[in-house]
C-alpha cells in the first residue's frame, strides 16, 4: 500500500518520500474479519471450536517420554516444538506442535500461522527433561495448523479426528458368540432345553447386534461429518493469504545500511527523505557521508598510505573505542548506519585472553601449555533443523532348567523358556544455524542440540569458548552459549574439567609396585644381600613401622610402598588443585565478559 513510491507499513505515521502524515495507515485484517462465519458450521459438531491467527515470537524444542516396565518394557521419546505467538490485538498464545512432522522443520520466528482447535487436545506423556517445566507450562497441543507463507500455504491435520471403520459382519459374529456362550451356560445348569437355548441365542443376537450396529453407525456418521466440516473449514482458511490479511506489512525489514533518524532515533532506509515515524526531513544530512566507518576508513587510508590491513584495524578500533562516536550523528553531520551501531555495540564482547600454564608431574617432565579463552557475538540469520526418529525392539529369550532328584537318586529336569522385549523409540533434533558476525561475515554453525532447539532467527548469541593448546595437542571447550535476546544461558562443558595424568608416572609407580611385590616374596634372599649395606638404625626404623602395624617382617616392602603411594597421592592432589585454581583464574575474564553482556543486553534491542 504505497503513498508515493515507497511501501508503507502498519506502524508508519508519515510517508518516507514526501513527509505527509498518513491518514489511513495499513492495518491487519485478521481471518475472523475476512470470514466472520468461519466457525459457524463447525460449532454444530464441535461447540468449543476456536481459531487463532498470529506470528511466532519464540520457539523451544523439547521431548516427552513414556516408560513402562514388566516383561514387555518400553521407553518412548517424542519431540515437540513449544511455540509462543502473538497477534494484532496483543493476545499471546502458547501451544505445542510435533517436531517429527517434516512440515514443521522450518517453523521460525516471524512465521504467520493459524491454529484451528475443534476440541481441546492434550499431551499425556511427561516431560523428559525437568528443566523444560519452566518453559513448557501446559500440555495443550495443536490439532489443525495452517502455514501462511509468501511461497505458498500448507495445512496439517492431526490424526486425532480420523474416523474408525467398523465391520457389520464382525459385530454379528461377536454378538452371536457371546449369546451362544450365555445360552450354553443355562443349558449346563439344566434351566432349559436346547431348543429354548437356541431361541434365546437368536433373539439376543438379533436385538443386541441391531443396537450395536445402530450405535456404531450413528457414531461413524457423526465423526465423518465432523471430519468433513473440519477439512472444509481448513480449506476456507487456506483461501486467505498472508498478504490479504496484511501480515506482510507488520514489520519494516531492516538492512545493515539503514541509518538513524536525526530526531527520533528510529532506524530508516538510507534512501528515505523523511522519517516514517516522526516525519523529520533527512535531506539536510543526506548530502553528508552516511557512514562513520566509511569516513574513518578514508582518513586512515590517507594517513597510512593506503595500507588496507591497517585501515581495517584502525576502522574497527575506532568503532569500538572512540569516545566521540554517537548513536545518531556527529557535529559535522556524519551518520551512523545500522552496521556501524552493531559493530560498536558488539565490539566490547569480542575478547581473546591467553595464559601460559605449567601442569606439574611428579615423575615426568612438566606439561607446558597455553590456556586460551575467547568470546564473540553472532546473530542467527537462518535455521535448518530436522528430527530423526528411530524405533527398535530388542527381544531376549531366557531358558531356565530346574532339576528334581527323587529318593533313588534319579534326576528329572524341567525347562522353561521365556521371551521378553524392550522397545526403544528415540527422537532427536539435528541441523545447523547460519550466523552472521558483526562485520557481516556469514558462517555455518554446528550448534549443540540445546542451542539448536532454543535459538530463533534474529537472536543475538554470545559464544564463549576455551582451549588448552600445547606443541602437540589441542583441546577445545564450548564454555557457554548465551542467548542475549532471550536471556537464556547454556553451559555444555568447561575447561575446569580438564586434567592430565602422565603415562610415564603411571609406569614408574607400577614398576615400584612390582619391585615391592617381588621384594616381599624374596624378602630373606634380598635381605642377605642388602642388609649389610644399610645402617642398622635405618633397619630398626623400617622394621619398627612393620611391627607397629603388627604385620610379618617380610611385608616390610609392601608397607614402604604403601607409605610411598600415599605421599604420591598427596603431592598429586596438591598439583591437581593448583591446576584447577589456574583454570578457574583463566576463565575469569570470560565470565566477566558474560556478566557485562547480561547487564547490557537491553542495548541489543535497538539493533
Amino acid at each position: 500500500m504505497p503513498h508515493c513510491s515507497s511501501p508503507l507499513f502498519i506502524n508508519d505515521s508519515f510517508c518516507p518520500d514526501c513527509g505527509d502524515k498518513i491518514e489511513t495507515p495499513p492495518s491487519i485484517k485478521p481471518l475472523t474479519q475476512q470470514i466472520p462465519d468461519i466457525l459457524d458450521n463447525l460449532k454444530t459438531h464441535c461447540p468449543d471450536a476456536s481459531v487463532y491467527t498470529g506470528w511466532v515470537e519464540k520457539t523451544h524444542h523439547y521431548q516427552r517420554v513414556y516408560r513402562s516396565g514388566g516383561k514387555d518394557s518400553q521407553t518412548l521419546y517424542y519431540s515437540y516444538w513449544f511455540l509462543t505467538l502473538n497477534n494484532e490485538q496483543n493476545e499471546p498464545m502458547t501451544i505445542s506442535i510435533s517436531s517429527e512432522d517434516s512440515s514443521f522443520d522450518s517453523v521460525a520466528k516471524g512465521d504467520v500461522m493459524t491454529f484451528l482447535q475443534p476440541t481441546s487436545y492434550s499431551l499425556n506423556y511427561k516431560l523428559a527433561n525437568d528443566a523444560d517445566r519452566n518453559i513448557v507450562t501446559h500440555n495443550e497441543a495443536a490439532t489443525a495448523v495452517v502455514f501462511h507463507r509468501d511461497s505458498g500455504q500448507e495445512s496439517i491435520l492431526e490424526s486425532a479426528y480420523d474416523v474408525e471403520e467398523f465391520s457389520t459382519f464382525s459385530i454379528l459374529l461377536s454378538t452371536l458368540f457371546w449369546s451362544c456362550a450365555a445360552a450354553a451356560s443355562g443349558m449346563f445348569f439344566e434351566l432349559y432345553t436346547i431348543e429354548i437355548a437356541a431361541t434365546l441365542a437368536a433373539l439376543v443376537t438379533l436385538v443386541w447386534s441391531t443396537y450395536r450396529i445402530s450405535s456404531k453407525t450413528k457414531t461413524f456418521k457423526a465423526e465423518t461429518a465432523r471430519l468433513d466440516e473440519i477439512e472444509c473449514t481448513i480449506k476456507r482458511i487456506l483461501s486467505v493469504s498472508v498478504t490479504g490479511m496484511g501480515y506482510d506489512r507488520r514489520d519494516r525489514p531492516s538492512n545493515h545500511s539503514d541509518v538513524y533518524c536525526i530526531r527520533c532515533e528510529h532506524l530508516l532506509d538510507s534512501n528515505y527523505h523523511y522519517c516514517h515515524c516522526c516525519g523529520e526531513s533527512q535531506v539536510s544530512v543526506m548530502a553528508e557521508e552516511p557512514s562513520l566507518l566509511a569516513q574513518d576508513a578514508l582518513e586512515n587510508q590517507t594517513n597510512l598510505g593506503h595500507n588496507d590491513t591497517n585501515v581495517a584495524i584502525q576502522s574497527h578500533a575506532l568503532a569500538a573505542n572512540s569516545a566521540n562516536v554517537t548513536p545518531i550523528t556527529k557535529a559535522n553531520g556524519q551518520r551512523m548506519t545500522r552496521r556501524d551501531k552493531i559493530i560498536q555495540v558488539c565490539a566490547p564482547f569480542a575478547t581473546v585472553e591467553n595464559t601460559d600454564h605449567q601442569h606439574k608431574h611428579i615423575f615426568a617432565k612438566n606439561y607446558q601449555c597455553v590456556l586460551s579463552t575467547s568470546s564473540n557475538i553472532v546473530r542467527v540469520t537462518d535455521k535448518e533443523v530436522g528430527t530423526s526418529v528411530s524405533d527398535d525392539t530388542n527381544y531376549t529369550t531366557t531358558t531356565t532348567r530346574t532339576d528334581y532328584r527323587n529318593g533313588y537318586g534319579n534326576v528329572r529336569s524341567e525347562y522353561k523358556t521365556e521371551t521378553s522385549s524392550h522397545r526403544q523409540r528415540d527422537s532427536n533434533l539435528y541441523g545447523e544455524l547460519t550466523v552472521e558476525t558483526p562485520e557481516g561475515e556469514v558462517q555455518s554453525f554446528k550448534a549443540a542440540r540445546s542451542l539448536l532447539g532454543s535459538a530463533d532467527v534474529g537472536d543475538w548469541i554470545l559464544l564463549g569458548s576455551s582451549k588448552i593448546e600445547s606443541t602437540s595437542n589441542r583441546i577445545d571447550y564450548d564454555e557457554f552459549y548465551y542467548n542475549i535476546s532471550k536471556d537464556n544461558l547454556i553451559e555444555p562443558e568447561s575447561l575446569t574439567s580438564w586434567g592430565r595424568v602422565s603415562s610415564k608416572s603411571q609406569t614408574i609407580v607400577m614398576l615400584i609396585l612390582a619391585l615391592a611385590v617381588a621384594s616381599t616374596i624374596y624378602f630373606h634372599d634380598i635381605m642377605n644381600i642388602v642388609g649389610p649395606l644399610v645402617p642398622e638404625l635405618v633397619w630398626n626404623l623400617v622394621f619398627g613401622l612393620t611391627n607397629l602395624l603388627t604385620l610379618p617382617i617380610n611385608y616390610t616392602p609392601m608397607v614402604l610402598f604403601s607409605l610411598f603411594f600415599v605421599v604420591v597421592l598427596v603431592i598429586a592432589k596438591m598439583y591437581a588443585n593448583n591446576t584447577k585454581r589456574k583454570l578457574h583464574l583463566a576463565l575469569k575474564p570470560l565470565q566477566a565478559t558474560l556478566n557485562q553482556c547480561q547487564q547490557a543486553r537491553e542495548s541489543f534491542n535497538n539493533i
